[in-house]
């Protein structure tokens, strides 16, 4: 029995009918969108929190450059970790996994680094006031304040890829919106003690990465 196929064209433009195009992703229109957050980011940072009046002396500190570079890799590699992975054909290729592995080292040879200066420092000074956790959780509030602007540009940038781990890109997100936040805030932060920073800014880059985790996974597409 021959099929009709006029009998069929009605319920096939019921499916398509909400069905709109998508726009093709743009290495430039996102690279333009990280800027514009980058520069928010530097804003933020100069005119609400101010530098640091010993900046020019602490720029060749050892303690200040472990702080600045290690969080400025977090940055990059989260950053590119969660953009090769919007691409369905690289997500499980050589490049990306070599970026996770990448970030599963950082962290313990930042801490080991911290550790090494840490230990070189002349005297020792009393647990909770080496942590001062008044001035400690003022960092975590505003590391977390200044990530959102990046974070929400990720989340617009995710939307447009397809990412086979939401969770994963979403968590590779978080860290960079968190460590490009962390090591613009270094500029206003006076303390340097990698005691203090190993807990409070890694406190504040768990949290983004927490909620990153959590809530970009519902934006994405599929």
């Amino acid at each position: 029995m021959p099929t009709d196929f006029h009998r069929a064209d009605p319920l096939i433009d019921a499916l398509v009918a909400d069905l709109a195009p998508v726009r093709p992703r743009r290495w430039w229109r996102e690279a333009a969108l990280l800027a514009g957050a980058v520069v928010v980011e530097a804003f933020m940072v100069a005119e609400i929190f101010g530098m640091r009046p010993t900046t020019a002396d602490a720029l060749m500190a050892p303690a200040f450059m472990w702080k600045t570079a290690s969080l400025t890799l977090v940055a990059i590699i989260g950053a590119a970790a969660a953009l090769l992975s919007l691409d369905p054909a690289v997500t499980g290729g050589r490049r990306i996994r070599w970026l996770w592995g990448a970030l599963a080292l950082l962290l313990p040879v930042a801490l080991a680094a911290g550790w090494l200066i840490d230990a070189g420092a002349a005297g020792s000074e009393a647990l909770l006031h080496r942590l001062d956790w008044r001035a400690g959780l003022g960092c975590v509030r505003h590391v977390v304040m200044t990530a959102l602007p990046m974070l929400l540009v990720l989340a617009v940038v995710i939307r447009r890829g397809a990412p086979t781990n939401p969770e994963r890109t979403a968590a590779a997100a978080g860290l960079a919106a968190a460590g490009l936040s962390a090591a613009g805030f270094v500029l206003s932060c006076p303390h340097d003690d990698p005691l203090y920073v190993a807990v409070w800014y890694g406190l504040a880059v768990a949290l983004i990465t927490g909620v990153s985790r959590l809530l970009l996974p519902r934006l994405i597409r599929w």
